[in-house]
């Protein structure tokens, strides 16, 4: 009987220790894991500066932002609006000048305008947000950086890295950006394609750019209030001028339930 129970306890004592063995190794592979995963979503040096800059955490900090926005091509106007969206761009509102409501509740797009141009109201309540927030959207999930390089600006030099995106992020994920920073990281441009509508071959033809200047602090948070939007070529970099764009009434507020409600009688804005 003693040998029994001796046989018994060293089975146990094999079967805990094999146990804590199996144990120890999946806490390694889970650590390896997580080690793994933080690389992969390693932020480039590149872009710390800009959001420290730019005050990232301060601004997320917040719960929505407004802003009004003019912005006119060609000398003629193209939009004015007030915008109010969750600083993560998780929901958005674009109140245009002449009463059209258009809103984005984080799955869908709708307005309240009957005879509206869809594809237009598609394109403004996601294309102006981002290049107000660009500075905060940097790693966002699916951002791609590469291409690190000084490029001519003007009449000095500019720190430049291209975004890019990986599959089905957002509404056109073929896009690409140029993003220009000066020795203070301030975010002062951005090339670009729109892909949105045409598709990147056809984008690519014609790559435009963001000039941004004027930089005031509403919160103790950098806003460049002035845009200039150019031709743009990788040789030759910022070109003749195409738009100006003009950013003001910058407020922070807390969120509401009816904050981001589709108003009555709306349609549904589709992606296509």
């Amino acid at each position: 009987m003693k040998n029994k129970i001796l046989f018994s306890g060293t089975i146990l004592s094999l079967f805990f220790f094999s146990c804590q063995e199996n144990t120890k190794k999946e806490e390694v592979k889970t650590a390896v894991s997580e080690v793994s995963e933080e690389a992969i979503k390693e932020i480039p040096e590149f872009t710390k500066g800009i959001e420290i800059t730019h005050k990232k955490t301060a601004f997320m900090s917040h719960e929505v932002v407004g802003y009004d926005l003019i912005v006119k091509f060609g000398g003629k106007d193209y939009l004015a609006a007030r915008f109010t969206q969750t600083v993560s761009g998780s929901k958005i509102k674009m109140e245009r000048t002449n009463g059209e409501i258009v809103i984005y509740d984080g799955n869908n797009v709708f307005t309240n305008k009957k005879d509206a141009n869809l594809p237009k109201d598609r394109f403004d309540i996601f294309t102006w947000p981002y290049f107000v927030t660009i500075p905060y959207k940097l790693n966002d999930n699916g951002t791609i950086w590469s291409d690190f390089q000084d490029k001519p600006f003007y009449d000095t030099i500019a720190h430049t890295g291209k975004l890019s995106f990986e599959a089905n992020v957002g509404d056109a994920p073929d896009d690409w950006y140029i993003v220009y920073k000066d020795n203070a990281n301030y975010l002062v441009g951005a090339a670009y394609i729109v892909s949105f509508g045409k598709g990147k071959e056809a984008a690519e033809k014609e790559p435009h750019a963001v000039k941004y200047t004027n930089f005031s602090e509403v919160d103790g948070i950098p806003f460049a209030k002035d845009w200039t939007y150019h031709m743009w070529t990788n040789e030759t970099g910022f070109g003749e001028k195409i738009g100006t764009a003009t950013l003001s009434n910058i407020t922070f507020s807390k969120t509401n339930d009816s904050l981001f409600s589709k108003p009555k009688n709306t349609i549904v804005v589709p992606l296509k």
